[in-house]
């Protein structure tokens, strides 16, 4: 299936419900913005658009020099896990970066999977355990789950492994991070053949409605004053994500602030404008429409092209999709917004090496 057909859906079934949670919780979430909401369906359109129009330009050189530069510029505001990707991104298309990775490619991918348990662990070892002390989760330590579950999606689109699959799903649900989870999961399933899709739903899809039950129960022992069910707090998320993008796009229109996507606090950002100190979730459309106005739909048209590019290799369709998809909810940052370009720059790179090949060959 067409990467641009799955993100359509995605896109479609989240603002519809979206739009469940506005109208059901409208007291607590306010009324519905119309021009957010024109805004939301043109940057869909846009997206899809970038996506589609890009099959009828042949330049990939020039959109590999741009992905570069985004891929680079955006990581590097994500902290020191955002500098490893932009370096990795940066050296990746050198020879000798190349030859090391032909050379010592197992050692690389054992070394991930250590990192896949041992990061979780220190987290562990330090007392952070949100399935068990739901309060933790608020801790720094928590990105180290998250890095795990990155690791995790980077190593399973390489070569998809069941083993990886249930370590990472594993410290995903102890983590109550929805987020990690689905990365995981997407990977896997954008990533496998059609012989595996039987036995990753049924091992997957009850690994992901634990996640999601883990998180409910941490939101409900965090603050007792929680009064909705499961599947109403599902509703009341997606409506709350959205109440947040439309409060970002009535303060970035016209123009924007562009002050977000290059925050490495991003959540924590959004979420001080409005007085809290959690983070805050603001959809695919509140960075946009935030940093850059009106031109942020100039910025769904670039992620579409580099999502079509990103098909060009396999591992790298399966990664710009698991990180694209949770964005459609979560919102870019500058981790997510830098993998993305990441992968469509490594996959532009791989298939003209892979053609230059061929050519020589022949």
């Amino acid at each position: 299936m067409r990467s641009d057909k799955i993100l359509a859906l995605f896109l479609a079934s989240y603002i519809s419900l979206a739009l469940l949670g506005k109208f059901t919780f409208r007291d607590y979430l306010g009324g519905l913005s119309w021009g957010a909401l024109l805004y939301a369906l043109g940057f869909s359109l846009m997206l899809l658009l970038g996506y589609n129009v890009e099959k009828k330009f042949n330049r990939p050189p020039q959109r590999t020099y741009v992905y570069l530069v985004l891929g680079v510029l955006v990581s590097l505001a994500a902290g020191i896990f955002g500098v490893v990707v932009a370096l990795i991104v940066l050296l990746g298309g050198s020879i000798i970066l190349r030859r090391i990775w032909q050379e010592y490619h197992r050692y690389i991918y054992w070394a991930g999977i250590a990192l896949v348990i041992a990061l979780p662990l220190i987290a562990m070892v330090k007392g952070v355990i949100p399935i068990l002390h739901p309060q933790t989760r608020y801790s720094d330590l928590k990105d180290l789950y998250l890095v795990s579950a990155i690791f995790a999606s980077l190593l399973i689109a390489y070569k998809p492994n069941p083993i990886v699959f249930l370590l990472g799903e594993a410290f995903a649900v102890v983590s109550t991070f929805r987020t990690n989870a689905l990365m995981i999961f997407l990977t896997y399933l954008f990533r496998a053949e059609k012989k595996e899709l039987k036995r990753l739903l049924i091992i997957g899809v009850p690994l992901i409605g634990l996640a999601f039950l883990a998180r409910f129960y941490a939101t409900k022992s965090v603050y007792p004053i929680w009064k909705l069910g499961f599947l109403q707090s599902l509703v009341y998320r997606a409506g709350f994500s959205y109440m947040v993008y439309e409060k970002l796009f009535s303060l970035g229109m016209p123009f924007g602030n562009f002050e977000l996507l290059l925050n490495s606090n991003a959540r924590e950002y959004v979420a001080a404008l409005f007085g809290k100190v959690q983070n805050y979730t603001y959809t695919i459309f509140g960075q946009p429409a935030y940093d850059l106005g009106v031109f942020g739909l100039l910025e769904a048209f670039i992620v579409g092209m580099a999502l079509s590019d990103s098909e060009k290799s396999p591992m790298f369709k399966a990664l710009s999709l698991a990180f694209l998809v949770p964005a459609i909810e979560t919102g870019f940052d500058a981790l997510n917004f830098g993998i993305l370009m990441g992968s469509a720059y490594f996959a532009l790179l791989t298939s003209r090496n892979v053609a230059n090949i061929g050519g020589n060959m022949g």
